[in-house]
């Protein structure tokens, strides 16, 4: 019988662009066991950005899930909040650059970004958005000792978690996980919104950062996997 003692976090929500897998899988005749079997490979990175994001952020009381990688580089919310926002000016930037002949699907980028639609090439692309932010990040831990220290505690504290667990409801996937919280008596002051620190001309950048870190959950990448790798 699973014990764990330490307080945790439980989520319940739907998974991301869960009909369109649900869907995907029903019509190839898909294995939902075998599928969910083989995304348990992404489950460590995507339990440990969750961590950060919902509990163990050292900046934002909501954050985005990157603010690990700034620890030690900056000591304040005012000091990362443009470095953040700075991310997501990058991706609309590049979408605008690569499909500027192509105003139809940059709206289907945004639509399924903001979860109003869910389009197979658009998820392909904010996944592999995603995953060059988290290359170039990850490049600043090699001379970067407190972000290394604090993502290794972070991955540390989500090895004695339970595995993600999912049922089928209705054509779409709930899903139930837990995130370590921090040990009971641990003072967390940490009470500002990257949104309030966001100008209003940044709220598309800042709706990105705060919704990129979904392309990363381990049924979303098993699906562009198994879809695009033929």
């Amino acid at each position: 019988m699973f014990s764990y003692t330490r307080p945790v976090l439980r989520v319940e929500t739907e998974v991301p662009y869960s009909t369109l897998i649900h869907g995907w899988l029903a019509c190839r005749n898909g294995d939902m066991y075998r599928f969910v079997q083989n995304s348990r490979q992404y489950e460590p990175s995507y339990l440990a950005w969750e961590t950060v994001r919902k509990v163990r952020n050292p900046f934002f009381v909501d954050g985005t899930g990157f603010e690990g990688y700034y620890v030690g580089q900056y000591g304040s919310p005012e000091e990362i909040v443009e470095h953040l926002l700075q991310i997501g000016r990058y991706m609309l930037t590049s979408n605008c650059r690569l499909y500027r002949f192509n105003p139809l699907f940059r709206s289907r980028l945004m639509k399924t970004l903001c979860a109003e639609m869910s389009d197979p090439q658009a998820i392909e692309v904010w996944s592999a958005q995603f995953g060059a932010a988290l290359g170039r990040l990850r490049c600043n831990l090699l001379t970067n000792a407190r972000a290394r220290y604090f993502q290794s505690g972070t991955y540390k504290s989500t090895y004695s978690l339970p595995t993600m667990r999912y049922e089928e409801s209705d054509h779409i996937i709930e899903q139930q996980y837990t995130v370590p919280c921090p040990e009971l008596g641990t003072p967390r002051c940490v009470t500002v919104r990257l949104e309030s620190l966001s100008k209003p001309s940044d709220a598309e950048a800042c709706r990105v950062v705060k919704s990129i870190g979904k392309f990363g959950h381990p049924l979303v990448r098993e699906y562009l996997n198994e879809r695009f790798s033929g």
